[in-house]
């Protein structure tokens, strides 16, 4: 009964070898990334409110891309009901939809009238950013949870229930922990709720341009992290 229990709710990590998830990832993350360059085509018959915004949300979208690209922490497992590398891909889908959310807080262009910004553009855009990097830390999170969790083999002995995955092959070597790259998404996530909270002493412009350069230093730490973390040749 407990085996038949422990298969439901564990069942067995296997390696993804046709990348599915990611691909899907990828379709979507092409659909935000159409309604940014849509209305970024004709952002000269925007205000600068409405320019800079759709400039973060832009950098905020291809940066996360890029990551998630470039992510050593990425699983390479499958999704199965239920387990840890699906609870990682619904934040991903959950990600997405905060994207598309803020690509399309400013409307659709108009060739023949200005568009102008929402009064609460700016604090509407850095609310959904907190959230984004929420998702951020319970990612990070659920992932450390992967490298933690452990499984008994048959003699007894605790192994990694996530092991490394090398060119779609489980290693027996367990995956690092990426407690570094919590660090810098917390960090950063305190600094957002910081700015929100600043919202009303400065005009949207200065938010947004203090927003995508958080962002940008924030996807130049990751890249550092990753850097560091690569594996050296001899």
């Amino acid at each position: 009964m407990k085996s038949w229990l422990k298969t439901i709710f564990h069942p067995t990590p296997e390696p993804e070898r046709l990348d599915t998830g990611l691909r899907y990832t990828d379709i979507l993350f092409g659909f935000v990334t159409r309604e940014l360059f849509i209305r970024l085509q004709n952002c000269v018959h925007a205000d600068w409110a409405v320019r800079l915004q759709l400039i973060a949300g832009s950098t905020l979208v291809l940066g996360s891309w890029i990551g998630y690209r470039r992510s050593l922490h990425r699983s390479g497992y499958q999704l199965k009901f239920f387990n840890l590398p699906l609870l990682r891909f619904l934040a991903d889908q959950c990600m997405l939809v905060l994207y598309f959310r803020i690509a399309v807080l400013t409307p659709a262009p108009d060739i023949n009238k200005l568009v102008t910004a929402a009064p609460d553009l700016a604090s509407h855009t850095i609310v959904l950013v907190i959230c984004i990097f929420a998702l951020y830390s319970v990612w990070d999170l659920l992932g450390v949870w992967m490298t933690k969790a452990r499984a008994t083999d048959p003699d007894g002995r605790k192994k990694p229930l996530y092991p490394a995955v090398k060119d779609s092959t489980v290693t027996e070597k367990a995956h690092p922990s990426n407690w570094r790259g919590f660090g810098i998404t917390i960090s950063c996530l305190g600094f957002f709720a910081v700015l929100w909270l600043l919202t009303r002493y400065f005009g949207p412009n200065v938010l947004f341009v203090a927003t995508t350069g958080a962002l940008l230093i924030y996807r130049w730490a990751k890249e550092v992290r990753t850097t560091w973390e690569l594996p050296r040749r001899p």
